[in-house]
């Protein structure tokens, strides 16, 4: 063999591997489980642990606010001096009483008897700040969830797009085949030959399309997740397709749940109701809560307030002597306040129209939420019915393609019937995949409103 016809055999096999034809390297399969990813994305959400950061700290704050039931104990000490203290003269006699110099020193204990249940209704009212962060919390919970489902969603819903192109471009290829051989028999004419190629090549070329949206989804995926799961989304492919003769390198082979397989599961979802105290409408209830005890507790001080106090001192000097003296000391304290110009009731009153305003907003809430919960339960009917109809016409699609192609080759029909006649199934097989992605969208919303 001349080194002419080498070289024009290595370069056929270069042209034929970058048109899809050649053996191309696999990349490593990647799994990606919808389970895993919605376990990553909670772990990873910031918002999240932000949420959870300020219940922490509101669960100070309750302590905080319960500790004012218990006395308080402190240890109080003064000194002074003073240039002169007070002298008795008798004659030619002098004494003074005190020192200069004078100091206490001991332990004294507090207790509000009675403040008019201030203390109660401010630790009730941190209760309820602390419930509705825990409710909120829960809540956003439920949203990394279901915006990680739909990006999973989109994901799968890539994956079954390339691989139906797939097997429209083999079923070209194919039919490029069968002609080329028709056409050097002479049964077949050249416009048909290019016509087959631009049924391939544009097979071709939407699952080049089809691969950039699959990447787009991965990384979408792994923005919510925050992993790429050892996963390089420049050029992925579905990992079903790991032996198929398609053009460029796959950077990763992508497994993921089945469509099927998810919607079987999820499909038992769509006998929940709504939930009427859904954490989003349960921190909303808990916030109105919490501005009716911060009102009962600003009212409070109009009450008459209680106090008792009471301590041991060690004492210099003792009145007019100048020694040291151990004191026990006890006390009351009785405070009411006469006026203020309405200033404690009118701040009460504020509390109670964001109350108001808590309750209003829960209301209008939870009638959104029930709006959309319907609406996608009402989607979920409309799309099976026409699921039921697609899959009547895919039957009907796949049946008269086959039809069109023995009838081509019998001479009675032109290949661009044939061509469309295949691109009418593949549209209907792409629509139901469609539908199905819409469908799991329906069932996930329907599940993060529900019960």
């Amino acid at each position: 063999m001349t080194i002419f016809k080498i070289r024009l055999i290595a370069a056929f096999a270069v042209f034929f591997t970058a048109m899809g034809y050649g053996t191309e390297i696999a990349a490593e399969i990647a799994v990606v489980s919808l389970r895993q990813c919605e376990l990553d994305a909670i772990s990873n959400s910031a918002k999240l642990r932000q949420i959870n950061a300020q219940a922490l700290s509101l669960e100070e704050s309750v302590n905080a606010a319960h500790s004012a039931f218990y006395p308080s104990l402190s240890l109080d000490a003064q000194g002074g001096y003073v240039s002169d203290t007070p002298e008795l003269k008798t004659g030619n006699m002098s004494m003074k009483y005190g020192d200069n110099w004078s100091y206490n020193i001991g332990p004294t204990a507090k207790y509000i008897l009675y403040d008019g249940k201030g203390r109660r209704s401010n630790e009730n009212a941190q209760r309820h700040a602390l419930a509705a962060k825990k409710q909120e919390a829960e809540n956003a919970k439920r949203q990394i969830i279901l915006q990680t489902r739909q990006a999973y969603f989109a994901l799968q819903e890539n994956l079954e797009n390339i691989y139906l192109l797939n097997s429209q471009l083999e079923l070209a290829r194919t039919q490029l085949k069968d002609i080329n051989s028709a056409y050097k028999a002479g049964t077949k004419n050249a416009l048909d030959v290019l016509l087959a190629k631009k049924q391939a090549n544009s097979a071709l070329a939407k699952i080049g399309e089809a691969r950039a949206g699959l990447s787009a989804s991965l990384r979408n995926l792994f923005r919510l997740t925050g992993t790429d799961y050892g996963i390089n989304p420049q050029y992925p492919l579905d990992a079903r397709l790991a032996k198929a003769a398609l053009p460029g390198s796959s950077s990763a082979l992508i497994q993921a749940d089945g469509i099927k397989n998810i919607l079987a599961k999820f499909e038992k979802l769509s006998s929940l109701e709504f939930d009427i105290s859904s954490p989003r409408l349960s921190a909303l209830s808990d916030i109105k809560e919490y501005y009716l005890s911060l009102s009962e507790s600003i009212k409070a001080a109009l009450s008459p307030a209680v106090a008792l106090s009471g301590g041991a001192y060690l004492q210099y000097p003792n009145g007019p002597v100048k020694e040291s003296v151990f004191l026990g000391k006890a006390g009351a304290a009785i405070s009411l306040p006469l006026f203020e110009g309405r200033k404690t009731s009118s701040q009460a009153m504020a509390q109670k129209h964001n109350a108001a305003a808590a309750d209003y907003e829960r209301q209008d809430t939870a009638e959104m939420l029930k709006s959309i919960f319907l609406a996608a339960k009402d989607m979920l009917y409309a799309l099976s019915v026409e699921e039921e109809i697609l899959k009547t016409m895919e039957k009907d699609s796949e049946q008269a393609a086959k039809l069109a192609y023995e009838a081509y080759k019998a001479g009675t029909m032109t290949f661009f019937e044939v061509d469309n006649a295949n691109l009418q199934l593949l549209e209907c097989r792409m629509s139901i995949s469609a539908l199905q992605t819409k469908k799991l969208n329906a069932l996930a919303v329907i599940d993060s409103l529900s019960k």
